[in-house]
């Protein structure tokens, strides 16, 4: 692995400017169309990373130029077409490339490449250490020591396990040996904590990248359109189903503002690239069953989600819609056992009742209210507190 270029192995710790100089000029040539050297290398990764939240290894050339164009590429797509999760995804797709590697490189480059991205690291000369169970014989467990050989700073660790890796035990901070504002890890959780640090890393590389002009949009209007072909084969977006608010088709009959504070607070974190726990997962696909998506629907929903594997999410979600075993559809949590287990995000109870089910339907009908009579307040107290 040492061979192998470093930014081939982590386009993101580049920037656009310093492999092509006036790139907003010179991207268009290199990307913009069928006949553009990279386009199909774009397209092959966005079908990659969209399915299966991965970036592909091409190493018939090692041509790192290449793999920072193409990454810098999936943020100005994204902004173009006003694609945030996509975004995210992308975001996912290389930071878990990154972290591939990360268990051959050398102290050295990871340490690097965490002070790089965000992390305050040291390296003790007198690393603490640990027993750890290491297996067992004749059904004996057997332990032995492991050091922590890196120590990050206290600031650094709550802030990477804030996000994704809040629903993980093992990193809570109770779990850790702390010293003088240090939390001291040893290799396996410290690449994991790396890996986090690169995807927010990306996420702001790409938030920070400039807004595409129009000049430079039309340059790549070729590959946009493909890209949004492609998106839109996969069932990427939904269709939206509320216009200049009000009650969008009654094919569907589902109006999103009106979810109740809960879903809402599931389907933002899958947005904003969270990691929903196996419950919040549940009653998500449990509430969107019962108000009338589709199996199709709900998994277009979870699609963005980092560890989305389509065949067994179309096995849990026809489960729950009852398609599948017993055939019984299920319903989602109550609103009191969905505050016992921390899900509900607000104190008290919304309007309409203590399930999320009646809470839609109340807030439905105020909806619908409110489409027939536009200058009434109606809508103003969906959501509002008992």
């Amino acid at each position: 692995m040492s061979g192998i270029p470093l930014y081939w192995k982590y386009p993101f710790l580049l920037r656009l400017e310093d492999v092509i100089p006036n790139p907003y000029a010179v991207l268009p040539v290199l990307i913009g169309t069928p006949d553009a050297p990279l386009f199909e290398k774009i397209l092959s990764y966005l079908k990659l990373i969209v399915e299966k939240t991965s970036v592909p290894l091409d190493r018939s050339t090692y041509n790192s130029d290449h793999e920072v164009i193409v990454f810098y590429s999936f943020g100005l797509i994204s902004k173009a077409i006003k694609e945030p999760q996509l975004l995210t995804r992308s975001a996912v797709a290389y930071s878990k490339k990154a972290g591939s590697f990360f268990k051959t490189e050398s102290d050295e480059v990871l340490i690097d490449i965490a002070r790089r991205t965000g992390i305050k690291i040291i390296k003790p000369v007198q690393p603490p250490r640990v027993l750890r169970v290491a297996g067992s014989v004749k059904g004996k467990k057997q332990f032995e020591w492991e050091s922590l050989s890196y120590g990050v700073s206290l600031t650094s660790f709550t802030r990477l396990v804030a996000g994704r890796l809040e629903q993980d035990s093992s990193y809570n901070l109770s779990s850790q040996i702390v010293h003088e504002g240090v939390v001291y890890v040893d290799r396996k959780r410290f690449t994991r904590l790396l890996e986090e640090a690169c995807f927010h890393y990306i996420l702001k590389t790409y938030e920070g990248l400039q807004q595409p002009s129009a000049d430079f949009l039309s340059g790549i209007q070729p590959l946009i359109t493909e890209v949004e072909r492609y998106l839109e084969s996969v069932r990427w977006w939904r269709r939206s189903f509320v216009k200049e608010g009000r009650i969008g088709e009654e094919v569907s009959g589902v109006v999103e503002e009106a979810f109740p504070p809960c879903i809402k607070k599931i389907i933002s974190s899958i947005k904003s690239g969270g990691n929903p726990s196996h419950e919040e997962r549940f009653n998500l696909a449990a509430f969107l069953v019962n108000i009338g998506y589709s199996v199709e629907d709900v998994l277009a929903v979870f699609r963005t989600t980092a560890d989305f594997d389509e065949k067994i999410a179309r096995y849990q979600v026809e489960h729950i819609a009852g398609l599948r075993g017993s055939r019984r559809k299920y319903a989602p949590y109550s609103c009191d056992r969905l505050k016992s287990i921390g899900a509900c995000p607000i104190q008290n109870y919304c309007s309409g009742g203590r399930h999320p089910l009646s809470v839609y339907k109340h807030n439905l009908k105020l909806f619908k209210q409110s489409a027939d009579e536009p200058e009434t307040e109606n809508v103003s107290s969906m959501g509002k507190i008992q």
